[in-house]
């Protein structure tokens, strides 16, 4: 927003609270939701176990994102706030029906099968969540809210990994420990009743301007509009460099002696929710562009140092500085996206990052499959990380000047 611009007014009636029963309810689904993918941190060594070919490791491991990354752009031409909770209605059937097939998906016809439904399952409700988040998110404070839902995303990262680290010993595979993540789904669908009957209460409080479908003129105009392309664009680079620390760093971890690799993700995550919660507010007023561009060249020379960590003590201080880099990075981009994207477009433009996270997290373990499927090694996988935090760091150069350009819409 533009120094001129006045703020917005906190204690109008009208505008959303930040921490509403709404806003609560949508985090402690994302929670709920996101536990049932932080545990494939370790479906790469699971393949292995399996006997998968190494060749066809990393599309399986792409096959999930893949699916989510093809199916979320029909999904975006019919989500609206009317119909955002039976979507993640349905998708939490679909995602529990996946978890509970994996124990039997031992052949690669299965797994591919099995990947595809746990895929179509996931884009579904995280459609259906930010549709909902974007609607009762108070622009006042976006990127503290945009940060505090990302704590959502990464507290699963921080516990479920070191929590089925202790598990696999007690169970026959991992297949079994993605059946038991199930479960976990029963809460999110209690709490989809409420959420449900308040999100129709708005919707029909709200003009019915603000409930269409952008219209295909709106939507090639987001498709072409310089700031947009930019933020998608580093979104996607930051999450396919993201996907490889994620899939790959178990096995490296291991190989250095790490006793327990699920610990890296806790060292990581743990920096990355203190960050936010903590200093969630200052970054509604920093420069979103410049914060970005700093952030993704810390990045992009600190991943290729993962290669070189001696231990457990120097990977795990690794981890505490990349946990903070994501602690700034991911909000950032989403709030930069809410301020520069009109109130019609903004669930939509909100959408379109979530296509760069899917394309991100397809491409990265499918690239970091034939890395490793080539006997590449580490170095050059981490390498291959940072470049893309580099890639991501070019892209947002001009987003801060677009940004003061941008009109603020109130």
């Amino acid at each position: 927003m533009p120094a001129h611009a006045a703020p917005e007014p906190q204690n109008d009636p009208n505008i959303p609270k930040l921490l509403s029963f709404e806003f609560v309810a949508i985090c402690a689904i994302s929670v709920l939701a996101f536990c049932n993918i932080s545990i494939f941190y370790g479906f790469y060594s699971y393949l292995t176990d399996l006997g998968i070919a190494p060749a066809w490791r990393g599309p399986l491991l792409a096959l999930e994102p893949l699916t989510a990354l093809v199916v979320r752009p029909f999904l975006g031409r019919y989500l609206s706030l009317r119909n955002s909770v039976q979507f993640m209605r349905a998708g939490m059937a679909l995602a529990t029906l996946a978890l509970l097939c994996y124990p039997f998906a031992t052949t690669i016809p299965v797994l591919a099968c099995v990947r595809i439904l746990h895929g179509m399952g996931f884009v579904t409700v995280v459609g259906g969540l930010m549709g909902t988040l974007m609607a009762f998110l108070p622009r006042h404070k976006s990127a503290q809210g945009f940060g505090l839902f990302s704590v959502t995303i990464l507290l699963p990262y921080a516990i479920m990994p070191p929590f089925v680290e202790m598990l696999l010993p007690h169970l026959a595979s991992h297949g079994q420990a993605y059946a038991l993540a199930a479960p976990l789904m029963l809460p999110a669908f209690l709490l989809l009743a409420p959420l449900g009957r308040r999100t129709r209460a708005l919707a029909a409080a709200l003009p019915p301007s603000h409930l269409e479908r952008p219209g295909w003129d709106e939507v090639r105009q987001a498709l072409t509009s310089l700031g947009v392309l930019l933020l998608v664009a580093a979104n996607f680079f930051l999450v396919a460099a993201h996907s490889i620390v994620f899939f790959f760093m178990r096995d490296f971890a291991a190989g250095i002696g790490v006793g327990n690799p699920g610990a890296f993700f806790s060292c990581a995550n743990a920096a990355t929710i203190s960050v936010r919660v903590l200093g969630g507010s200052i970054l509604d007023r920093v420069d979103k562009g410049r914060a970005l561009l700093g952030t993704f060249i810390g990045m992009g020379l600190l991943l290729p140092l993962f290669a070189h960590a001696g231990g457990t003590a120097s990977l795990f201080g690794m981890a505490a500085l990349y946990g903070t880099g994501m602690a700034l990075t991911m909000p950032l981009i989403n709030a930069s996206m809410f301020s520069i994207s009109s109130p019609r477009l903004r669930a939509y433009n909100a959408n379109l990052l979530m296509v760069a996270v899917d394309a991100g997290f397809f491409v990265g373990p499918f690239v970091g499959g034939a890395v490793m499927a080539g006997n590449l090694g580490h170095g050059v996988l981490f390498g291959l990380g940072g470049a893309l935090m580099l890639g991501a760091a070019l892209c947002v150069r001009p987003v801060a000047r677009i940004m003061r350009q941008a009109a603020p819409d109130t």
